[in-house]
């Protein structure tokens, strides 16, 4: 399906949606929600205190967040807060996405320590790091088999393709200076094909390439204490923009392992079927498949 044919029938499924959940009632767009929906949380799923962990992490009212039912911004919080809630069922989920090789999941890789789910999370200070604004939709650590620590950073798409590199910005300086956190540690790194950062610094494999870059940048500056760290980007499977991303991307690594993997929506909620513990977050899972499947 072209993307513009997905969006167009994603836009149709989410307002049926809202319309058979909240009504025919919209706010400026048909794909908002009123400001009362918005404001009760009806852009979240009503269970593991998910909206509660929304207005901790963005106490000010945000329409792409709390009212916008086709953007992704809301995604991450009804996709991971859940799994706070039984760590065994989340390393379950994701051992079978990443090949078994989750020992544990500590409280402590979820949450941080104001006891927020560490949703847009970047390390800090972030000169130590890529010194810009990149970050991970969610980001969990955990023990490997190994004996290890890892990382896993998730970054998750529904419509979205890629962004624009805006003429003149400071994002376009630093991509294309050769003394920036981008270039040198992509070199350093060394999980790249030769010569591969001219593809990398294009429009259609810029976002994946720096979320890359700030798991990796932190197996350098946090060597002490990760060894592993795995990228990851959800979408749906019907996205095929995200797949032909994914692949071409997957391309460029000299030997992948682990180091990213696109993950479809379709794929993880199988996954959480098949080690979903209980009822009540059996009545999650059947939520997102109403919500997001089409």
């Amino acid at each position: 399906m072209k993307n513009s044919e997905f969006k167009k029938a994603a836009r149709k499924h989410q307002i049926e949606y809202k319309l058979k959940k909240t009504g025919s009632d919209y706010s400026t767009y048909e794909t908002w929600l009123t400001k009362s929906d918005s404001d009760k949380g009806k852009n979240f799923y009503n269970g593991f205190s998910i909206f509660s962990e929304v207005q901790k992490r963005y106490p000010k009212h945000s329409i792409n967040l709390y009212s916008d039912i086709l953007r992704s911004q809301h995604i991450p919080f009804n996709f991971f807060i859940p799994f706070r809630n039984d760590l065994n069922f989340c390393k379950n989920v994701f051992n079978e996405l990443l090949g078994n090789c989750i020992h544990s999941i500590d409280i402590e890789s979820i949450i941080d320590n104001k006891g927020n789910v560490k949703i847009e999370f970047a390390p800090s200070p972030k000169k130590k790091y890529l010194d810009d604004n990149t970050s991970f939709d969610t980001y969990i650590e955990f023990t490997h088999i190994d004996g290890g620590k890892g990382i896993i950073g998730i970054e998750v798409k529904y419509t979205e393709k890629e962004y624009p590199l805006k003429k003149g910005s400071s994002e376009e300086r630093k991509i294309n200076d050769p003394k920036s956190n981008y270039q040198t540690t992509t070199n350093k790194i060394e999980i790249y094909e030769p010569d591969s950062i001219k593809d990398l610094k294009k429009d259609l494999f810029r976002q994946i390439w720096r979320n890359q870059l700030l798991g990796e940048k932190m197996l350098l500056v946090d060597k002490d204490k990760f060894k592993h760290f795995s990228s990851l980007v959800f979408f749906p499977e019907k996205n095929e923009h995200f797949i032909h991303a994914s692949n071409e991307y997957i391309e460029m690594l000299i030997e992948n392992k682990n180091k990213f993997l696109p993950i479809t929506y379709e794929s993880f909620l199988k996954a959480c079927n098949r080690h979903c513990p209980n009822n009540e977050f059996k009545k999650w899972v059947n939520y997102l498949i109403e919500r997001y499947i089409f």
